[in-house]
């Protein structure tokens, strides 16, 4: 199988937006590139960070949509994780694609904040979002912090009808990618949530 892990690190003043969402550049980003580097020399992945913009819209937080745009990524690898420039690979962390491995299913680290919320709760929290019109039910057993998140070719596929209706919404990235996978049905699979 091949595996690619994917961070994004490009000048947020190439954007239309460079205040969105409030993310700029830190010194974390060096360590955590290091991190990924030697994680992939040890288990046999790929590590790539893109510097350049290649999706365009809005910030570079946008940016990991290219995985569904852009179809060479999944063309070349089976499973691609993404991360985002301030999580780190510990030394004891073991093989996240062998541990990982299905093709059909959009993984992401389990992220309780919202577990065994109430419909009404899950309503509330999220009334002024596109998450809105989501069934509470799938929000509350499926919403997932972006910043780490594997796809495959079959991911990208079944959720790429919604994926392309980006333009339609006025939200953050994040929480569209969470709209994405609740709303396309894509299988969905909790890892565990110290690969967070």
């Amino acid at each position: 199988m091949k595996t690619l892990i994917i961070q994004y690190y490009i000048d947020i003043n190439l954007y239309s937006q460079p205040e969105f969402n409030g993310i700029g550049p830190t010194d974390v980003e060096k360590y955590s590139e290091y991190s990924f580097k030697k994680y992939c020399n040890k288990y046999g992945h790929d590590f790539l960070r893109v510097t350049e913009p290649n999706f365009g819209y809005m910030h570079p937080t946008w940016e990991r949509f290219d995985l569904w745009f852009n179809k060479k990524w999944l063309d070349k690898y089976d499973q691609i994780l993404y991360v985002d420039t301030d999580v780190f690979a510990l030394d004891h962390a073991p093989d996240i694609f062998a541990k990982y491995n299905d093709l059909d299913t959009f993984k992401s680290p389990e992220y309780k904040k919202y577990r065994r919320n109430s419909s009404a709760t899950i309503r509330s929290k999220f009334n002024n979002t596109i998450l809105k019109d989501c069934d509470p039910k799938k929000v509350s057993d499926i919403f997932f912090q972006t910043g780490v998140w594997m796809v495959t070719r079959s991911v990208r596929d079944q959720m790429m009808p919604w994926v392309e209706r980006y333009k339609e919404f006025k939200c953050d990235d994040g929480q569209f990618l969470n709209w994405s996978v609740i709303e396309s049905g894509v299988k969905y699979q909790d890892m565990d949530p110290r690969f967070n």
